[in-house]
């Protein structure tokens, strides 16, 4: 179920039984002559909804644009700041947290956002941690997806869904 296609009681509702959200993000980069410029965001948000439905869980919106800064020499393709991008998680994650969500999967369909995805879930921790002493967010993690070739797809969809499964039935533990 797509977080964009609910109304906000089905959210409400959806929060009654699950805090686990799943966050696409991707890149918008040139992929050679021949490959779609939205290929990395594309991929994602297409495991991204079939881990959803497969455990039930609830999707958001893919974040389209990643750390793309060594594509820049082909038309088209688009980058932002690392700083930009754990801002737009930070963003992304506290705005649902607010709401009642705690667990946060990002299906990353970009090598060069590992780190900065990283990063921000790091920052997210230290700042409920240290400056609260509470945990708002019990989990924020991020899968790569490999991508290449439909095998290691259909594999990585099997194993996420799995995690989501487990992840959707256990109550957010809270301090």
């Amino acid at each position: 179920m797509l977080l964009q296609h609910q109304t906000w009681q089905e959210v409400e509702a959806y929060l009654g039984r699950s805090k686990a959200i799943i966050l696409p993000i991707g890149s918008t980069e040139q992929h050679g002559p021949n490959g779609l410029i939205g290929t990395d965001a594309i991929c994602a948000e297409v495991i991204a909804k079939g881990v959803g439905e497969a455990a039930e869980a609830m999707v958001g919106p893919t974040i389209g644009v990643g750390i793309a800064v060594h594509h820049m020499g082909f038309a088209g393709s688009m980058t932002v700041r690392p700083s930009t991008l754990i801002g737009i998680i930070h963003d992304y994650v506290l705005s649902l947290a607010r709401h009642g969500f705690r667990r946060f999967f990002f299906i990353n369909g970009h090598g060069g956002n590992i780190a900065t995805v990283q990063a921000a879930c790091s920052e997210i921790y230290a700042e409920f941690e240290g400056a609260f002493g509470t945990r708002r967010v019990t989990s924020c993690g991020a899968g790569w997806q490999t991508g290449g070739t439909a095998k290691p797809c259909t594999t990585w969809l099997r194993r996420c869904s799995a995690t989501m499964r487990a992840a959707t039935r256990r109550p957010a533990r809270s301090r």
